[in-house]
C-alpha cells in the first residue's frame, strides 16, 4: 500500500497540471458595443447599447443623448436577450423588459428616467437573424438582418444595415 500511495499521488498531480481552462474561444462580441443614430428633426442621438456578458446573453439598453458620446438624457428600453453566433450567422431574441413608448404626435418626451420605464412584452413576428461582419481590427461590426417576405414568392423587405462600435 505504501508503494501505491506515492504512485497515486503522482497520477493525481499529473492529471491536475495537464487540465487547462476551456480552450474554446469566447465570443468575439463580449464587451460593450453601441449603435448611434442622430435624428436631425429632434436634435438627439438614439443609442442602442449592447453589453455582451458571455457566449449567449447580452443586455440591450436604448438611451437618448444630446451628443454622440455624451451623458444619457434618458431611457427608452432595457432588456436582457439571448443570442447565438455561429460563424457569421447572428440570431438574437428578447421579449420582456422595461419600456417607454412615445406617441408619434410628440405629446410627451421620447425618453424618461430609468425609474419611469414600465414592464412590457414585445412579440416579434420573426426572430432577428442575419449576417454579422467584423472590421479587420474588431472594433466595429455590421449586422445585416435577413430580408423578410410576408408570403412565399413575394418580394422580401430588406432591413437596414446596422453598425456597432466597441466602446470597451
Amino acid at each position: 500500500m505504501k508503494k501505491v500511495y506515492p504512485f497515486a499521488l503522482v497520477v493525481v498531480f499529473a492529471t491536475l497540471i495537464s487540465c487547462t481552462e476551456n480552450d474554446e474561444p469566447l465570443s468575439p462580441l463580449i464587451g460593450t458595443w453601441e449603435k448611434r443614430e442622430f435624428v436631425d428633426s429632434l436634435d438627439l442621438w438614439f443609442v442602442d447599447v449592447l453589453e455582451f456578458k458571455n457566449d449567449s446573453i447580452f443586455d440591450l439598453t436604448t438611451v437618448v443623448r444630446d451628443m454622440e458620446t455624451g451623458p444619457t438624457l434618458g431611457y427608452r428600453m432595457i432588456t436582457t436577450a439571448w443570442y447565438r453566433l455561429e460563424g457569421a450567422n447572428f440570431t438574437y431574441y428578447y421579449s420582456d423588459g422595461l419600456f417607454h413608448s412615445a406617441p408619434l404626435d410628440g405629446e410627451f418626451p421620447f425618453y424618461v428616467p430609468q425609474s419611469e420605464l414600465r414592464p412590457g412584452v414585445i412579440d416579434f413576428f420573426i426572430k432577428p437573424e442575419g449576417v454579422l461582419t467584423f472590421s479587420s481590427d474588431r472594433r466595429m461590426f455590421q449586422f445585416q438582418p435577413n430580408c423578410f417576405a410576408f408570403k412565399e414568392g413575394q418580394d422580401c423587405f430588406q432591413f437596414p444595415l446596422e453598425e456597432y462600435v466597441r466602446v470597451n
